[in-house]
């Protein structure tokens, strides 16, 4: 219930005027019995209006910030008429809030809700300085040989002055292109170069994100023919293409997937690991990244969340030996539970819900073919990681192009929308988790992803023919 409220019995005989001046002058109300914020009330002090709010929400903080009118008990008839009556009734009230108004109407504007936001920015920065993400410096193109020499590495500095444009001039793609421009142009002027490494300046990622797995949840070995053949197709075409396994399987397990390809470690730029809460360097000596694995840490709940999945996994009539801890998949940022066949768990909609309710901020993605419960950080997911090695490598997201199943883990769908390449290779998987995504009345895929999307190409199979056919119809390297 919200109105503009201007006295009539004991101003009409005044002609109206301009407010600043003498005459009758007017008061907008908002009498509310619940404000969650209060829009109106900042488009009238914007105006020069003074304004009567409810004291039930969100008008407690804008008239503490703005200071242009009174608090009234929507309630309170009687309140409410003496708040109008005193405001249109001293001048100089009237005309204190008014200019306290205009005055302080700029706390609200997009500038300074900026400034506030990077503020805090740099203060989460300045109290925990690990968490710092670094930019890789753009360096010219090498032979292959050569690429993995050393450059000069760059800390990311949030607080630009600088301001995008918000008429839609530019697509996303290039938005996110200038902005790692000028993120890497701002670090080069303002930090002190350290010396670390890069897999010199990729071109194009080709991401292997196939979740193939047995009955038994094992990988199958269609996973380490898809592996090969991407492989394969990525030297054929460019050498400045990288490579990225993508997976729910442990260090280990990937390990030992890629053991049994045609291939190396060293050929991948990087292994992101545990439904994205690890990523790994093979040019690094299989180095952890400590920058990533600080920056998806915040309020992990860690070792008190152990016991609670085990409990609220389940479902009422299930028995306590439906979930249990994986030790050997297990890491600090990532609780593995193997599931029982057969067994009555939760859905991941429904098992995140309870966590959530009882303050565990956390991902719940079920992988190897149901087979296994994933744990992380609220901040680590497969999707999340690809984008940030997308900043810190200074390679746009839409010359990413990611190979995926046709069905999967139950994060799947998040890596099929993006600004990102999609190539859906047909007949790769065969066992996925799709029956603990959604709920009965949650949303399927096709009301979420859009299948028609340019982004987004089937293969009809997984041979290197069918993989250069999706690659060409997609138009990327």
């Amino acid at each position: 219930m919200m109105s503009s409220f201007t006295t009539s019995q004991h101003l009409k005989k005044k002609p109206m005027m301009n407010p600043s001046g003498p005459g009758s002058w007017g008061v907008f109300i908002n009498p509310a019995l619940v404000e969650p914020f209060g829009l109106t009330l900042i488009e009238a002090a914007a105006y020069g209006l003074p304004i009567v709010a409810t004291k039930n929400g969100g008008p407690v903080d804008i008239l503490k910030a703005l200071n242009n009118g009174l608090l009234i008990d929507p309630h309170d008839q009687k309140a409410i008429e003496d708040a109008l009556l005193k405001l249109v009734a001293d001048k100089n009230l009237w005309l204190e809030c008014r200019k306290n108004g205009l005055k302080n109407i700029h706390r609200f504007s997009w500038p300074e809700h900026c400034r506030n936001y990077l503020s805090h920015v740099q203060h989460c920065r300045n109290r925990h300085p690990a968490n710092c993400l670094e930019v890789m410096k753009p360096v010219p193109e090498e032979p292959m040989s050569e690429s993995l020499r050393d450059v000069e590495d760059l800390s990311l500095k949030f607080s630009i002055d600088v301001d995008f444009k918000a008429n839609g001039e530019l697509d996303m793609a290039r938005r996110q292109h200038e902005l790692v421009e000028i993120l890497s142009r701002k670090a080069n002027s303002i930090s002190k170069p350290i010396v670390s490494y890069s897999p010199g300046r990729r071109q194009v990622l080709y991401v292997v994100a196939t979740d193939c797995y047995n009955s038994n949840g094992s990988p199958t070995e269609t996973l380490s023919l898809t592996v090969k053949n991407i492989m394969q197709v990525a030297r054929s075409r460019s050498s400045q293409i990288g490579l990225v396994f993508l997976t729910g399987l442990s260090l280990q397990e990937t390990k030992e997937v890629v053991n049994s390809c045609p291939t190396n470690l060293e050929d991948f730029d990087a292994l992101i690991c545990s439904s994205g809460s690890e990523i790994y360097y093979p040019w690094k000596d299989l180095g952890l990244d400590d920058d990533y694995e600080a920056h998806i840490e915040y309020r992990w709940p860690g070792e008190n969340i152990k016991s609670a999945v085990m409990r609220l996994g389940k479902i009422e009539e299930g028995s306590e030996h439906d979930i249990a801890q994986c030790p050997s998949a297990s890491s600090f940022q990532c609780y593995s539970y193997s599931i029982k066949p057969g067994a009555g768990v939760r859905k991941v909609n429904d098992l995140r819900q309870r966590l959530r309710m009882r303050g565990f901020r956390c991902n719940v993605v079920y992988t190897h073919a149901a087979s296994r419960l994933n744990v992380t950080p609220l901040f680590a997911s497969r999707s999340q990681a690809l984008r940030y090695l997308s900043v810190r490598w200074g390679v746009d997201l839409s010359s990413v192009v990611v190979f995926v199943g046709e069905k999967g883990d139950t994060d799947y769908e998040g890596l099929l929308v993006g600004l990102h390449k999609t190539v859906i290779l047909k007949r790769s998987v065969e066992y996925a988790s799709e029956k603990l995504l959604h709920n009965e009345d949650s949303f399927n895929t096709d009301d979420i992803v859009p299948l028609e999307s340019t982004n987004i190409c089937a293969a009809e199979g997984y041979e290197p023919q069918d993989i250069s056919a999706a690659l060409e119809k997609l138009g990327v390297m």
